[in-house]
């Protein structure tokens, strides 16, 4: 390896990732190994050209997460990427598994019971644990589970324990599937009784990231930087992510979708093959219209309508704006009136997107969130220009566009992208001068603009996919 790969080499297995195991092969294999993935780190010497592959897979499915081929070209740039896998592990590890308590008059009838419902748990790669437990013990520590479920010979006392778990499901389980020792038929059951649950308490567009997993959807999404625009894409294949990638395009047209197709081609997939595609875009998005781009030029173009007839499926285009608050929005559920705010570093300009009351608010031809025409009227301390590279210039202008959405729209919760400005406490404090404290919304910061932008044009696919059947 050159002095360069080794340099990078040395650079992951120092950095590490949380929750992670690195081990070094030898000079050009690195293996990652975690509760949850397998991966790996390798480099390929390639016609006197440095190839770098960052790879990630699901440890109980063997899909992938994340797989990445570059050139090692630029140093700052194969960290970032390094970086962006370490946040796709991260987001492995934070998907809680569903604990499910099983419970018969002295739980020695259901532990058998409940380790054939993990086997069959595992086998089909679900998230759920099931542990055996006495019915009197369950009624106070049943709390921690997502789910209770009764044997037949202790049904009669749901009632008891509702009482006593008043926040947790209770099921019962019929006698002729717990009788059979019928895993499949009790898995199932508790799946949809879970899901039942959380349908309820959840808005169509949580429930469609959530549940609808009989679909394959692609997410494009392109953001916009001044060092470095980047198309990223993700492909969700029956609720399990299989595909993600990034190309570097310094210009937006419908060319785009072409790159990504060459790519999609490579690992597998064809176009028709997607029950529907959806794009974020930069600019004034107008039903599937893209009516300006980021710099605000005219662009006027069909682009819903071209994708669709080029690959044959349902094609959704949205400001990515507006998919990043759908992707803030499906990622919580502690608030329902979101907004997101992107920034970028020598740009006065901004962009911002809304979900209020879990429903994406594009306003009259896709114009809501267009605040970069409020700008020339802010009040701040240096040129409008200067103040978008300087610390202190650019909390004055965030904080003046912020104002003017808490003070039309009043989101419960902000998400700000900024790499200039990461420290929200500094934000609010701007913030404070214009807007009385105690209606202050909570500021958090974002740094992964494309993960959010590919989360909501997924989750808009499937709820748009929901709304039409």
């Amino acid at each position: 390896m050159n002095d360069a790969a080794n340099t990078y080499r040395n650079w992951i297995l120092e950095q590490g990732i949380a929750g992670c195991t690195l081990k070094s092969l030898d000079d050009e294999h690195i293996q990652i190994d975690s509760e949850v993935a397998t991966g790996c780190a390798n480099f390929y010497d390639i016609d006197g050209t440095t190839i770098i592959e960052l790879r990630l897979e699901h440890k109980m499915s063997g899909e992938s997460a994340f797989f990445l081929h570059f050139e090692l070209e630029d140093m700052d740039r194969a960290k970032k990427l390094f970086k962006e896998m370490c946040q796709v592990h991260e987001r492995m590890l934070s998907n809680e598994t569903n604990h499910v308590l099983l419970c018969c008059s002295c739980g020695i009838t259901t532990t058998i019971f409940a380790n054939k419902l993990n086997e069959n748990a595992q086998s089909l790669g679900l998230n759920y644990d099931f542990r055996a437990m006495p019915l009197e013990v369950a009624k106070t520590t049943g709390s921690e589970f997502v789910a209770v479920l009764l044997a037949p010979q202790v049904g009669h006392m749901r009632k008891d324990v509702v009482e006593a778990l008043p926040d947790t499901l209770v099921v019962e389980l019929p006698a002729s599937i717990f009788g059979a020792y019928d895993a499949p038929a009790a898995l199932n059951l508790v799946v949809n009784a879970v899901t039942g649950a959380r349908r309820a308490a959840v808005s169509d567009l949580r429930m469609a990231r959530d549940f609808d997993h009989s679909k394959c959807v692609l997410a494009v999404s392109f953001v916009h930087r001044e060092d470095e625009p980047t198309l990223s894409y993700c492909v969700l294949d029956r609720g399990k992510r299989t595909l993600s990638g990034m190309l570097v395009r310094q210009t937006f047209d419908e060319r785009v979708l072409d790159d990504v197709v060459a790519a999609l081609r490579v690992a597998g997939y064809q176009p028709d093959q997607f029950d529907a595609v959806g794009i974020g875009v930069p600019g004034i998005v107008d039903n599937g219209e893209v009516l300006t781009l980021h710099d605000g030029s005219a662009f006027n173009f069909q682009l819903a309508e071209y994708a669709s007839e080029r690959w044959g499926v349902p094609a959704f285009v949205d400001n990515n704006a507006t998919a990043a608050a759908a992707g803030c929005y499906v990622s919580q559920t502690d608030w329902d009136d979101v907004a997101f705010h992107a920034q970028t570093v020598g740009v006065p300009a901004c962009a911002e997107g809304l979900v209020i009351g879990g429903l994406p608010r594009a306003g009259r031809r896709g114009f809501a969130g267009s605040l970069k025409y409020l700008a020339g009227d802010f009040s701040l301390s240096m040129d409008l220009k200067d103040a978008a590279w300087h610390y202190n210039g650019m909390l004055e202008l965030i904080a003046c566009y912020l104002a003017a959405t808490i003070c039309v729209a009043a989101p419960q919760a902000i998400f700000v992208w900024c790499d200039l400005v990461p420290d929200m406490d500094d934000l609010r404090e701007e913030l404070g001068k214009r807007i009385p404290a105690d209606m202050l919304p909570e500021l958090v910061p974002v740094s992964d603009y494309d993960g959010l932008v590919l989360m909501g044009e997924m989750s808009l696919c499937l709820q748009r996919l929901s709304s039409e059947e």
